[in-house]
């Protein structure tokens, strides 16, 4: 006969995480075969259901897992499912109806003595697959329930329902190994960390001022920023336990809460997103003291006690300061103006050492503190320190740069001086021994053309191992800009430009030099200290040259600069007849445009009429170039033109405005008087304003174009009639032209007849030229 029985699983605890996955470690079955046995940890898979062996001997089983529940303790449950696969199953036509219940503690059970059935658990969930390797039930109340009684445990039985338990085509097999998954918050940590205005706990409460913050360290691990919850009591009456609900934050602020003189308890406790608290921290203590010391303290000095000139000690020598609180017993130390000095007891004195760094009158400032921090009133000692700042004298006081000073630097008073600390405006501190007189003597050279001013910075080392305050000695440097002189005369663009060099700052052996924001040229200077240099403008307007001279040494002077105004290298434009910015000609009269250069070595220009194509014409050998332009239009007219040079570079656009005179036939119309009547006959007459005049023409209102051939005289005479249906009060519109035989138009001639009909009179009309 084989045994089949209830599986118990048996975990380890979990780690602290809030999600885990507990594996059975034991197994259990009960066989109704062998009804008072327990089959624990048997090898195999997990029975369920009835099943038919060798012999024709039916088992019934259930099989039975527990799982240890020590991962939960002191956490909150969110969920739970169990999980297992199917090894066999009889009949996969047959549906799958396993259950899955919670149980009271199975350690050893036997089908005489099944441990009790207290809550179904949902499931299993659908799933197609016979066999199937993962089954789930949700047992997330049945984990709550164990964890409700008390136990540390949890044991489930896997059966089938009453109706199919004794039918072996339902038995299946599970495997043994069954998983129980959890996910559970845990609470808070214990908080650690207890401030008190941000001063930290200690055994003895601490004394604390008006304002009262309490403040600890709160961490969760499923929770990045848990909130807090504080209670806090007066030490003598616990029952009056105030607690503040949790919050995000930890800290919290209870001035307005606390009474003075008053020793109180307090402690927190963590609270994450979800509700759950954490355990209460440890308990601090403190006393509250609203009340500041009510003196000042009294400030003396053995070192430090001249009022008046020439004072005590000196700069960078340390003097003792002593303050007392004169039996104050609230006081416990001072604050003063180099930080804070302890009292030797309650009311008594402290003595801090302090090093003056500037002479003459000085105020030193303490007030007396309590041990909550109060602050009393302030007291002011004031005292003179004695001038012992080093001598400095620097000759010459003023020259160019690059030059070399000497400076001498001496003791400021009788303590003897080891050696001196010094620097320029900008530079690092460098050392130098006193000699046996305690002086020292230093060459500097300023060496910045751009710093006018120059600042030599001298401390002292005494002997006795203090430096004293800086002394500042200053000294002028002159930057030396050379002078630039413009030699060339009305210079143009293209052409060399020069200018000379002087230079200003002795020893001068180069200029350097760039036109406007060109690249930097270094060229000699001459034994005179000059240098003649040639540059080509590239553009026109002011050009400027930029310079400065350096010495042998490298170092530089300032920036010099001449300027010059630059002629553009564009060509000129003339015209005998169409002078320009002049009205002249007429439309279909030809000009002559002659083009030059103010720059020699033209090849060719190109040129373009208002907004006509652009053209190349080359230059003759007296570099200029001439063009007929016969314009067709009146008014306003334009050239544009360029040059082209023989190094190959191109000038800059030349323009060139021109007006053309308004010129059209004269025409003379026979009508007379104010107005014409409809049906009425014109006659009107064309005179010549062209020259090679071919013919006119003519159009009344949108009629068609007619064209005129010129009498001898030049003259043309035509006639029209007035359209009959014209309304009165219209107006009858006339335009005329000629061209000549270039089949250029000349400017129209315009006139206009108002249309008037008068009952039984007749209409006259008036010829308007336009």
């Amino acid at each position: 006969m084989v045994a089949t029985g209830t599986a118990v699983l048996t975990a380890a605890p979990a780690a602290a995480e809030s999600s885990t996955e507990i594996t059975a470690a034991s197994w259990a079955y009960v066989d109704s075969a062998a009804p008072k046995a327990s089959f624990v940890d048997q090898a195999g898979n997990a029975p369920v259901g009835a099943h038919t062996y060798a012999g024709g001997t039916n088992h019934v089983s259930k099989s039975y897992v527990t799982f240890d529940l020590s991962a939960l303790r002191g956490n909150r449950l969110r969920s739970a499912y169990v999980s297992t696969g199917e090894t066999a199953v009889t009949d996969c036509s047959t549906t799958r109806s396993t259950e899955l219940w919670l149980t009271a503690p199975a350690k050893k059970p036997t089908w005489n003595t099944q441990p009790a059935e207290l809550l179904k658990v949902n499931g299993p969930f659908l799933d197609s697959s016979c066999p199937s390797d993962r089954l789930t039930w949700t047992a997330t109340a049945a984990i709550q329930n164990a964890l409700d009684a008390g136990r540390t445990t949890a044991s489930f039985v896997l059966r089938l329902p009453d109706n199919q338990l004794n039918d072996p085509q339902f038995g299946r097999e599970y495997d043994p190994k069954a998983k129980l998954f959890l996910d559970y918050d845990k609470p808070p940590a214990k908080p650690t960390g207890l401030k008190v205005t941000y001063q930290a706990c200690t055994a003895k409460p601490l004394v604390v001022p008006r304002q009262v913050v309490l403040g600890v360290d709160v961490t969760d691990p499923d929770d990045a920023y848990p909130g807090t919850e504080f209670a806090f009591w007066p030490v003598d009456h616990p029952d009056q336990r105030t607690t503040l609900p949790g919050a995000a934050l930890t800290w919290v602020e209870i001035t307005s809460r606390v009474s003075e003189g008053v020793t109180y308890a307090w402690q927190a406790r963590g609270k994450d997103d979800s509700g759950l608290f954490g355990p209460w921290s440890a308990t601090c203590k403190f006393t509250t003291d609203f009340t500041p010391p009510a003196a000042a303290p009294v400030i003396t000095s053995p070192d430090y006690h001249a009022e008046a000139p020439p004072g005590s000690g000196g700069t960078g020598i340390p003097g003792t300061f002593v303050f007392d609180a004169k039996g104050d017993t609230d006081v416990v130390g001072f604050k003063w103006d180099g930080g804070y000095a302890a009292a030797d007891r309650r009311g008594g004195k402290a003595t801090v050492r302090y090093a003056p760094d500037r002479n003459g009158p000085v105020s030193l400032s303490a007030t007396a503190v309590d041990a909550a921090g109060n602050q009393g009133p302030t007291a002011s000692y004031r005292y003179w320190v004695a001038d012992n700042q080093p001598l400095v004298t620097c000759t010459p006081f003023d020259a160019y740069v690059g030059t070399e000073r000497t400076c001498v630097f001496a003791p400021g008073s009788s303590t003897p001086v080891t050696e001196y600390v010094y620097h320029l405006s900008g530079q690092d501190d460098r050392i130098v021994a006193a000699g046996p007189d305690g002086k020292a003597t230093v060459t500097v050279t300023p060496a910045d053309p751009e710093q006018y001013t120059i600042q030599v910075s001298v401390r002292s080392r005494l002997a006795t191992g203090y430096l004293t305050a800086a002394t500042d000695e200053q000294m002028l440097s002159e930057a030396g800009e050379p002078e630039v002189e413009t030699l060339t005369a009305n210079p143009v663009q293209g052409l060399p430009l020069q200018f000379r060099v002087h230079a200003t700052l002795p020893g001068s052996v180069t200029a350097t030099y760039r036109l406007e924001s060109g690249d930097p040229v270094t060229v000699p200077l001459e034994a005179d200290g000059t240098a003649t240099i040639t540059v080509t403008p590239t553009t026109s307007s002011w050009n400027s040259l930029y310079v400065y001279t350096s010495l042998a040494s490298g170092v530089r002077s300032g920036w010099g600069q001449g300027s010059a105004m630059v002629a553009s290298n564009k060509p000129k434009v003339t015209s005998a007849e169409y002078p320009e910015g002049q009205t002249s000609g007429a439309v279909g009269t030809p000009g002559t445009f002659v083009f030059s250069s103010p720059v020699p070595g033209a090849v060719s220009y190109t040129y373009q009429f208002g907004s006509g194509p652009q053209t190349t014409v080359p230059a003759g050998p007296d570099g200029t170039a001439s063009v007929v332009f016969t314009p067709t239009q009146s008014y306003t007219n334009s050239i544009w033109v360029t040059t082209k040079l023989a190094d190959g570079t191109v000038s800059e656009q030349g323009g060139y405005y021109f007006y053309v005179a308004y010129s059209s036939p004269r025409l003379t119309c026979d009508a007379t008087g104010w107005s014409v009547a409809p049906g009425q006959h014109i006659q009107c007459t064309l005179s010549p304003v062209q020259a090679n005049l071919a013919a006119y023409g003519y159009q009344v209102d949108s009629g068609p174009e007619t064209t005129l051939a010129p009498g001898p005289d030049g003259t043309a005479t035509f006639g029209f009639d007035v359209p009959a249906d014209r309304q009165s009060g219209s107006y009858v519109q006339l335009r005329a032209w000629s061209t000549n035989t270039a089949g250029t138009k000349s400017d129209e001639a315009g006139t206009s007849f108002y249309v008037y009909v008068n009952s039984g009179a007749s209409a006259r009309g008036t010829a308007l030229a336009v």
